[in-house]
């Protein structure tokens, strides 16, 4: 029997819509998105992987709905407790420089920024970039648009056109990253949220769980990997790429690991 796999759009990406209320973009609210998702096609159990926000997406349907799931693997971001006290972002970015980009992403000036075609393929331009690509000054807390780059190559993620065009027309279909970029505006939302799970004591991902980090991640370095030992089933792995490993030299090192791991899981589970 084969597997069955599902690639969403959540809300915001994609042909997914994107409502104004930033409710709509919380974990809790999203996961169960998900698990009606997959109610819908008649599947009341599954494997959930995530890269970037999916990592924290799938790791909150563990906890939001955990006879829903299987096992959870995670890229890159790694498993990140609930919270008993709220940080603010601005204290987030003192202790974690690496995450100053959130500061523009979660202000308003991003928004009126990247709400133009052009401006939008200049942001696609320069976030996704590899090793080997032409550098940019991305990571400043400030305006990334700013970076005086001039005419701009396409980095090499993309050097398959048709899965640029493809990526291209799909943020700009709405003329605004607005979607995207509502999820950098829930910290609060999504603490408030959590709260319940720790008054209930449903703080553990106890189900196989596997992590996947990238050592030249320069968003998620390995000095943020640490604080997993919440998650008792964890298996960790580690390769030598950046951010998009997922795609980085077609995914040569990454998905030997998710094809062996989704193996064990599949001859261990019951499905």
């Amino acid at each position: 029997m084969g597997h069955r796999v599902i690639v969403p759009s959540p809300v915001g990406y994609c042909d997914s819509e994107s409502p104004l209320p930033l409710e709509y973009y919380t974990f809790k609210r999203i996961a169960t998105d998900l698990i009606a998702l997959l109610s819908s096609l008649g599947i009341s159990k599954a494997i959930y992987i995530g890269h970037d926000w999916g990592s924290l997406i799938v790791q909150r349907v563990t906890l939001w709905h955990p006879d829903h799931v299987i096992a959870v693997g995670l890229v890159c971001v790694p498993f990140v407790a609930p919270l008993k006290t709220y940080i603010p972002l601005e204290e987030i970015v003192k202790r974690q420089p690496n995450f100053a980009y959130q500061l523009w992403f979660a202000g308003p000036e991003s928004e009126r920024v990247l709400s133009s075609p052009q401006a939008i393929e200049k942001f696609l331009k320069i976030i996704f970039r590899v090793k080997g690509d032409e550098p940019v000054p991305w990571n400043t807390g400030g305006n990334m648009l700013a970076a005086k780059v001039g005419d701009l190559s396409l980095g090499r993620v993309w050097e398959n056109q048709d899965v640029w065009g493809y990526y291209l027309r799909c943020f700009t279909r709405t003329g605004s990253m607005r979607g995207p970029l509502n999820y950098y505006k829930t910290r609060e939302l999504n603490f408030r949220d959590e709260l319940e799970l720790l008054e209930a004591g449903k703080v553990k991902v106890t189900c196989p769980a596997m992590f996947i980090g990238a050592k030249q991640d320069r968003a998620l370095p390995p000095s943020t990997w640490k604080g997993q030992d919440w998650v008792p089933q964890l298996e960790q792995h580690t390769v030598d790429q950046g951010h998009w490993c997922l795609v980085e030299d077609g995914g040569k090192q990454v998905q030997p690991i998710l094809q062996k791991w989704v193996s064990k899981i599949s001859k261990s589970a019951k499905l």
